[in-house]
Order: C-alpha cells, then structure tokens, then sequence
C-alpha cells in the first residue's frame, strides 16, 4: 500500500492500449529534494517509455541505430548535441518525420542511440541502399569521425515490420537494464530518451465510474490486483477490455 494518501477513484483515461486510473486529488505536497545527477535510466523514466510508446498514435516505419567510433565523447552534453545535429538533417531530408530516440551504453562505455522515425522504409534497394549511405555520412560528419571504418560500419537502418512492434521493442529495451547505468567517467548523461511533441499520446477525456466498476470489468484478467491492494494507476493493455465494458459485449471468460 502506498504511504501517502490516495483520492477515490473518479474515473478512466482510455489511452490506445493502456488505460489511466484517475483519482481525486488530494493536495499533495509539491516539491521536494534537490534533483540528483542522473546515474541510470530509472523505473519512472522506462515506464513513460514504454507508455508513450504504446499509446502513440505515430506509426513508427523505420529504426535507425548510431554507434560512436573508437574515439568517443564522455559527456552527454555533447552527445545530445550531435544527436540534435543528426535529427534536424534527418527531418530536412525526409521531408519531415516524427521520432522517437533511446540512449544505451554498449560494453566499451560508448553512447548508443536507437531512433524510430514515422518516414517508411524506401520499396526499391536502390533507394533503401541510398538512404543507408546518406544516414551513414551524416553521422559520420557530425560527429568528425574521419575514420573510413566507422563510416562503414557505424550506423544501420531497418524497416520495422509490424504495427505493434514498436511498443515491444520499447519495452525490451527498457528492461535491458546492463546497458542503462551510466559508466564510469561519463558525466552530464541527461535524459536517456526523447520523441516528436506529436508522439505524445494526446491526453482522452476522463471517462466516469467507480473503483467497483474497474475491478469488476477486471474479473478474469490474470494480473487483476486483489481487494487488500490498491488498483495500479496503468491498467496496461486494458483499452480494448475497457471499450467493450462500455459498450457492453465484455466478455469476461477470457
């Protein structure tokens, strides 16, 4: 049980796959301890990642990836600046994309940074090979590699080949925790993801009803919390059950 005071629940939030337990407020002290550097990618932060990405209603096409070459940089602040770089020439050269970016660290300590971006995949492998090498010298330029190998090898770009693959991918990775702590020596990590304004899930309407109501409409779903606890704020992948509750063909044998 929490060890502050909860409001009673008023109603839902009807996300595209999760849904939002709303409460009343309860005057909450605002505030608090002085922000600490960050050392890791925290379990508030994977949980919004994992949030937004399963409840945007961006469809993501395309995954890019971006490696640093022998020679890499130990502060994030001038890594967020050659990833800005990057994805003001990507947006220029796509005519305009949404994205959605992760940071990791791979073994060697190096920053790695994951982008999905709503442009689609190129048909032909002419023009997927074309896009690979333009993605490929950018990264190249931005950073001054000025090493052929890291030219050759340091980015890759992939079609993402389902609707719904985004939101796993977004999930596994957030749960990749060896790769999330900062290493040694890097300072100035910042934020471990960033996305498009337009990638937020847009905020629904509350929806009204009871806390009887939510967890009656989640009899016979697996993971329902038991009465001695108290409901979780992110009923996730619930929508669909939630829709049919009030519609009334919830059919909860399943």
């Amino acid at each position: 049980m929490a060890d502050y005071p909860v409001g009673r629940v008023i109603g839902v939030k009807v996300y595209q796959n999760d849904v939002v337990v709303v409460r009343e407020e309860m005057g909450l002290p605002i505030g608090g301890a002085r922000r600490a550097e960050v050392t890791e990618f925290s379990r508030a932060s994977r949980r919004r990642l994992a949030f937004v990405a399963s409840n945007s209603l961006v469809t993501f096409r395309t995954m890019l990836c971006l490696t640093y070459p022998r020679d890499f940089p130990s502060d994030g602040r001038e890594v967020k600046r050659n990833l800005h770089a990057f994805l003001v020439w990507l947006q220029r050269d796509t005519g305009g994309c949404w994205y959605l970016w992760f940071l990791e660290f791979q073994k060697r300590g190096a920053p790695h940074v994951h982008i999905l971006v709503d442009w689609p995949w190129p048909s032909s492998r002419t023009a997927q090979r074309d896009f690979r090498f333009r993605v490929a010298m950018q990264w190249y330029r931005v950073v001054g590699s000025g090493d052929s190998r890291h030219l050759a090898a340091g980015t890759s770009c992939e079609r993402i080949r389902s609707k719904t693959g985004t939101a796993r991918y977004a999930v596994k990775y957030a749960s990749k925790m060896q790769q999330k702590w900062v290493p040694a020596g890097y300072r100035n990590v910042g934020r471990f993801w960033g996305c498009s304004r337009a990638v937020v899930p847009p905020v629904p309407e509350t929806v009204q009803c009871t806390e009887d109501d939510i967890r009656g409409l989640l009899e016979g779903w697996e993971y329902a919390p038991d009465a001695k606890r108290l409901l979780y704020r992110v009923l996730y992948n619930q929508a669909d059950r939630l829709r049919a509750w009030l519609n009334g063909t919830l059919d909860k044998s399943g």
